[in-house]
């Protein structure tokens, strides 16, 4: 087979389009499709749906992505093999980030592997803590970095902290000189909270339970932009946590208050597929950043209650 209308299968599978796919390859469209077609008729299968939007894949279109990365990545591994150690370090590693994470992550990161490995191209992936941790667990992303993860077979994993939440809101609409607020009384409060798919909104509704409460939710929203832009209009809450919109909060458009007795807490972590084939690209990245999380939370931007060293 091929590898050219394999590499072509997985960049559109990733990026959910042809479109999009031929931009970031630089190759015509046409030429695109017709290399995928071929794969297509090769296999005897369709791969893709088409949409409006772009492209869904088939269920022959999944398995292929699994292994199509798979193979895509030992071919990365070999001019380490030929070369040695003392090559430069080079390939592709794909980032998975939860929104939360990405606002004060995905730019620090970019610039720093740009910087420290100029061979190897990162590609960011935003979404929510368990699809990131499912796409890790079948090789479609190099690392994730995942809320309480649950450890597993397929997924080695690197703890970085545990990191408390706060009620956020407008300047103008907590006490002065309040610091803090009780669980219980979240339920005063008109909340844009993520669906319940989103780990976060799970664990609040748990705790809202067993504390006796009814936490009060305005808007569901899985987007931190949407829900910063709602916070602005006044009125308005979300508990996330303070290095999400940590900009918002250093420049006064917007307060938080950790939120105690008991507090909402969640771990974070470095995740890793535990197949074989990892490339030393994707070890160099997991190493920058594992370095990259222990500066922003000495620095103060990623408020943690507890650190952890990194295994």
């Amino acid at each position: 087979m091929d590898i050219r209308p394999l590499r072509y299968f997985v960049t559109v599978a990733e990026l959910g389009s042809f479109s999009a796919a031929a931009r970031h390859l630089n190759v015509a469209q046409t030429a695109l499709s017709r290399h995928v077609a071929a794969l297509e008729s090769e296999l005897t299968t369709q791969l893709f749906v088409r949409t409006p939007r772009g492209v869904s894949m088939t269920e022959p279109g999944e398995r292929l992505l699994h292994y199509g990365l798979n193979i895509l990545r030992q071919l990365e591994l070999v001019p380490n093999v030929v070369h040695g150690p003392e090559r430069q370090v080079m390939g592709r590693v794909s980032v998975g980030l939860p929104s939360s994470v990405s606002a004060i992550f995905s730019a620090p990161l970019l610039v720093r592997a740009t910087r420290q490995l100029p061979g190897v191209r990162v590609h960011l992936t935003e979404s929510l803590s368990g699809y990131l941790e499912e796409w890790v667990q079948c090789n479609r992303l190099d690392l994730a970095i995942l809320f309480n993860a649950v450890p597993s077979p397929n997924v080695l994993l690197s703890n970085m902290l545990v990191e408390d939440l706060c009620l956020l809101g407008p300047t103008d609409a907590f006490p002065k000189r309040a610091n803090s607020v009780e669980f219980h009384q979240l339920q005063r409060y008109p909340l844009v909270l993520p669906g319940m798919l989103h780990s976060l909104r799970r664990l609040l509704e748990n705790m809202a339970r067993s504390h006796g409460i009814r936490l009060n939710v305005a808007y569901e929203v899985d987007s931190q932009t949407v829900t910063r832009d709602l916070l602005h209009t006044g009125g308005l809450f979300a508990i996330v946590s303070q290095g999400a919109l940590h900009e918002e909060v250093a420049a006064g458009r917007l307060s938080a208050l950790r939120i105690v007795a008991p507090a909402v807490s969640r771990s974070v972590a470095l995740a890793m597929c535990a197949l074989p084939g990892r490339t030393p690209a994707c070890e160099q990245i997991g190493k920058l950043m594992l370095d990259l999380a222990r500066e922003l939370q000495a620095s103060g931007v990623w408020k943690a209650s507890s650190h952890f060293t990194a295994e």
